[in-house]
């Protein structure tokens, strides 16, 4: 049993990080490609427009926001939490959106201009417009 719980742990273990490359930064904008500066700028509340639009961030819930937050934002969540009330209670930016999942973040995001949010790769559809890729 142990023998079996060991070989699960360390599938597991390899599957994540494949799971990681494959998180896409979405919007509803004629945008162009963004770079990783970029979208940092536009998620640490940076730069206050996406696509000549307020931009309206949108971060999930979901298993993909780790990712996002390590590998893109280079941030815990804690540490993103910290950034954010700081910007916010000084008045030099507006609180992001929390939504669920990735269908949430590309109903937001296809209906608002000037929405920006991240969401599996898998989950792109014609809805949005993909402007990084990681």
């Amino acid at each position: 049993m142990n023998r079996i719980l060991a070989i699960a742990a360390l599938a597991l273990a390899f599957a994540l990080p494949a799971h990681a490359g494959k998180v896409v930064v979405a919007a509803n904008s004629s945008q162009g490609p963004l770079s990783k500066a970029d979208v940092q700028a536009i998620f640490l509340g940076r730069t206050p427009t996406v696509g000549g639009q307020p931009a309206v961030i949108v971060f999930q819930k979901g298993p993909v926001r780790a990712t996002f937050e390590n590998e893109v934002l280079g941030r815990s969540g804690a540490q993103l939490t910290s950034h954010w009330s700081r910007l916010v209670f000084t008045g030099r930016a507006k609180q992001p959106e929390e939504v669920a999942d990735d269908a949430a973040v590309k109903a937001k995001v296809a209906a608002t201009p000037g929405a920006i949010g991240y969401i599996s790769a898998g989950a792109v559809d014609s809805s949005v417009k993909v402007l990084f890729e990681f």
